[in-house]
């Protein structure tokens, strides 16, 4: 982060401390109301991509298609990041009004999740990106200039007999296929898992690892947030709370290991309430709430059984999953897994959102050191 950006949030912050007493026996810490907590995780969600994600795709993009005009055969860029990290809304925003002279048309795969039928993905894949199911043997005459992206490889299989269709049709299309770009999102999680099974990394040379993020650029994006919260100053100077806030943001990046979903949910975590009188906390504005930072450790896991680590590993490869298609990934019926998956949204290791379930990012952390100790593959290089 530059200076002037430090020095924007720096005036920011001077009016956002109330100087109260330094009383430790006497303030209480207390949770946040609910409330509270689901408008910080609205407005963390409604934050834009950070900046530092999109240029460096856009400029790694640029330079791939330019390799791309003088050798046909450099037709493909990987995006690789974590499985918590929004990658699809990184890559579609990267690509909003972007332009590049050698591109005419950009065809972005529409799916929100897999299809219903994992057997019929080649088949829409195919209609969705107007491709025909054989190869056109004029498609490397050159009339092309398409740009095609598919920004969550994890929708194109289910692991499962033929659920890897999908990946076989993408590998041999873009094998064969010279005359158009693609660019491809995938968390290196399941990255490795397909270099395991097809020796994927052959056939895809050119890869990108998304950067972790820094404690100063994680402030600088969550800055709209907590500049809205009022924190308590104790009897710190606004320098002194500044640096204390500094801090606070270079341990957070340090335990989420730079990955920003995960910090977000750990920096909401290490946020306590000052309780004060007179104040009705499910009535009040949140403008009103008096707030102070506690240290916070990454999320120690529950105590997970075998079982409970291949349910969550095959979350993880598959990003986010309904119940339907993780039952057939695991080759257990929908009422075991659906009785696993009630305990693990109970010990909020996962999530649910519009019935697709996925690792809650603020366990993801341990998760990922936890089932490498169980030698399953994770993206995790120690």
């Amino acid at each position: 982060m530059n200076t002037n950006k430090i020095m924007q949030i720096f005036d920011r912050l001077k009016s956002l401390f109330i100087k109260v007493p330094f009383q430790e026996t006497e303030n209480e810490l207390d949770e946040l109301p609910k409330n509270f907590v689901f408008s910080l995780n609205q407005q963390i969600q409604a934050l834009p991509c950070h900046p530092k994600y999109i240029k460096i795709l856009q400029s790694t993009l640029e330079e791939a298609l330019c390799q791309w005009q003088d050798n046909p055969e450099a037709n493909e860029l990987v995006i690789l990041s974590s499985s918590i990290e929004p990658l699809s809304q990184i890559i579609q925003t990267a690509l909003v009004n972007w332009s590049h002279e050698n591109i005419r048309d950009i065809k972005l795969l529409s799916w929100s999740n897999r299809p219903k039928d994992f057997l019929k993905i080649v088949s829409k894949l195919q209609n969705d990106l107007g491709l025909s199911a054989k190869l056109d043997v004029d498609c490397n005459s050159g009339k092309f200039q398409e740009l095609i992206v598919i920004p969550c490889l994890e929708f194109c299989f289910l692991r499962h007999i033929h659920g890897l269709d999908g990946i076989e049709f993408l590998r041999n299309r873009i094998f064969q296929d010279h005359s158009r770009f693609w660019l491809i999102g995938c968390n290196s999680l399941t990255w490795q898992y397909l270099d395991y099974i097809y020796n994927i990394n052959s056939y895809f040379e050119k890869t990108l690892f998304l950067p972790t993020i820094t404690g100063e650029e994680l402030m600088e994006w969550l800055s709209p947030v907590f500049t809205k919260i009022e924190f308590n100053k104790n009897d710190l100077d606004e320098e002194k709370q500044f640096a204390k806030m500094q801090e606070h943001f270079d341990y957070l990046s340090h335990t989420s290991q730079g990955l920003s979903s995960a910090a977000s949910q750990l920096w909401v975590k290490s946020l306590s309430m000052i309780n004060t009188e007179n104040i009705d906390y499910q009535e009040t504005e949140k403008e009103n709430i008096l707030v102070e930072y506690h240290q916070i450790r990454s999320l120690d896991l529950p105590e997970l059984s075998s079982s409970d680590r291949y349910l969550l590993f095959s979350m993880l490869l598959h990003k986010e999953i309904n119940l339907s298609n993780l039952a057939l990934s695991l080759g257990e019926s929908e009422s075991i897994i659906q009785f696993q998956i009630q305990q693990l949204l109970r010990m909020e290791v996962i999530q649910r959102l519009n019935n697709l379930f996925s690792i809650h990012p603020a366990y993801y952390p341990k998760l990922r050191k936890h089932l490498k100790k169980y030698n399953f593959i994770t993206d995790l290089i120690e």
